[in-house]
């Protein structure tokens, strides 16, 4: 937010915040945000170059924030540099609308992407769901993109020795957007109420208030102006808590790029969780095994998935399980950091840095 450079330590890691161009120049777009950030943030690496000798970059598609290094980049004086991707901008404009495909920074945004992973050395995923986006629009000119993401820390995210909430809870945590479900969720839950008159749906993050206030107006519809709980923005420290005290976690996103830290949150600390299909969820989501998946935007298919659990002890105990043991053994973030850390050597044994040509496509 300021002009200035700061560089701390956290434990043994250096966090180095660099600042922007807008001391520079007016950024009137966000393709000129995203081309200055990528300036500043080449010429800061050129810096720590030099001082201590990088052994390995890794970028996130996203801003296409490696775009000038990798354009500057020769065989002479380039990092081993990978591309790290997690929901790219081609994605978005096809799923989400944003931003429109007709747009400037659409098409140039896209075009930046595209020109980072072809040029890195090496890509992988947090997902399959982004790696088909880009194997199909960027051309990425690489084979066997592996999927690995972060992980979720298991003896944080664990079930809590405390009791369940007296009310049946569905809990959600995220953004409270309309292309998260929400408001599918509280039609859903409203529904429910009927047959279940302790339902409570909590709704834990942040949103808009005109948007917080029609969903509350939507839920006074249903008769019951308790049903939901909006307790705001939580810290994640005590969101372990807060998911072992809920019975059924649901986030029926429209669409998700990753596998979403969240889910696997909620799975970690013991609760099945409801999901769309379509997207990347569907890659830790077993329908049936550890949750259910439904269609996105299908508000009936969604009250149907939580009267089946809401009804269903047995198949709800069981899916607390499969959720706890699945995240166990495939997302703790001891595994994955491992699995990590054995693709930079890999990347370093194998890649040599040298200039590529683009191409169309």
């Amino acid at each position: 937010s300021d002009s200035n450079r700061y560089e701390t330590m956290d434990g043994e890691i250096c966090v180095i915040r660099i600042p922007g161009f807008e001391d520079v120049m007016d950024q009137m777009t966000d393709i000129v945000e995203w081309i200055t950030h990528s300036i500043v943030v080449a010429a800061e690496i050129g810096t720590l170059h030099k001082k201590v000798g990088l052994d390995l970059i890794d970028f996130p598609e996203w801003s296409a924030e490696g775009y000038v290094y990798l354009l500057n980049r020769t065989k002479w004086n380039g990092v081993p540099t990978v591309i790290q991707l997690h929901g790219p901008l081609v994605m978005f404009g096809h799923v989400m609308g944003w931003p429109e495909r007709n747009s400037e920074f659409f098409r140039i945004g896209t075009q930046m992407e595209a020109i980072c992973v072809q040029l890195a050395d090496a890509v992988y995923s947090s997902s399959q769901c982004s790696t088909n986006w880009i194997n199909s629009h960027y051309n990425p000119q690489k084979e066997n993109i592996p999927t690995i993401h972060l992980g979720i820390n298991t003896e944080v995210f664990k079930p809590q020795q405390i009791p369940k909430n007296d009310r049946l809870t569905i809990i959600f945590v995220g953004k409270i957007v309309k292309n998260k479900g929400v408001e599918e969720l509280v039609e859903a839950a409203g529904n429910l109420v009927k047959d279940f008159p302790d339902l409570q749906l909590r709704l834990i993050g942040r949103g808009h208030e005109k948007y917080i206030a029609y969903l509350k107006e939507r839920a006074d519809q249903f008769g019951v102006p308790d049903l939901l709980d909006l307790p705001g923005f939580m810290d994640n420290d005590i969101m372990p808590q807060e998911l072992s005290r809920a019975h059924i976690f649901c986030a029926p996103s429209y669409y998700e790029g990753g596998p979403g830290f969240v889910y696997l949150e909620a799975m970690s600390c013991g609760l099945p969780v409801i999901g769309c299909s379509g997207s990347g969820v569907d890659e830790i989501v077993f329908s049936g095994v550890n949750g259910l998946l439904i269609p996105p935007c299908d508000s009936k298919s969604l009250e149907d998935a939580l009267r089946l659990l809401l009804t269903n002890k047995q198949l709800l105990d069981e899916m607390s399980v499969n959720a706890r043991e699945y995240v166990a053994k495939e997302a703790d973030s001891n595994i994955c950091l491992k699995k990590l850390e054995e693709y930079y050597y890999s990347v370093l044994q194998s890649k040599s840095v040298k200039t590529t040509t683009i191409q169309n496509g």
